[in-house]
């Protein structure tokens, strides 16, 4: 359903922008590149929270707990991961192939519901 992937979608993109958004983001990272990336980000999960608000009687209703619940878990184990590497280059390294398969999956699954 194409709200359900919606809903879903918009907390991973959010979680993915507040990580990527940090100050101690490696130095070496392409920064025009990273500020691409957040702008992309920023304007899906604009245009998300626009679809949702607009439908949120219909979608509230249908929204499952258990999902929502495991990407935050997801997202809290990467910022954890990150913290306890001391904000490493290697562990921004796993972040970003992290972020990059969550992107393919979403893409993936929003392809699918067009």
């Amino acid at each position: 359903h194409p709200q359900q992937a919606a809903h879903t979608a918009l907390p991973v993109l959010q979680h993915l922008f507040a990580i990527l958004n940090a100050s101690n983001i490696p130095q070496q990272w392409h920064t025009q590149a990273r500020h691409q990336l957040l702008n992309s980000l920023h304007h899906s999960i604009h245009h998300l929270e626009q679809c949702l608000t607009d439908n949120a009687p219909l979608f509230q209703t249908q929204q499952p707990r258990s999902p929502l619940l495991h990407i935050n878990k997801y997202f809290a184990d990467i910022q954890h991961f990150l913290h306890a590497r001391n904000h490493s280059a290697c562990a921004w390294d796993h972040v970003r192939l992290q972020a990059r398969a969550c992107l393919r999956r979403l893409h993936n699954l929003t392809r699918t519901t067009r």
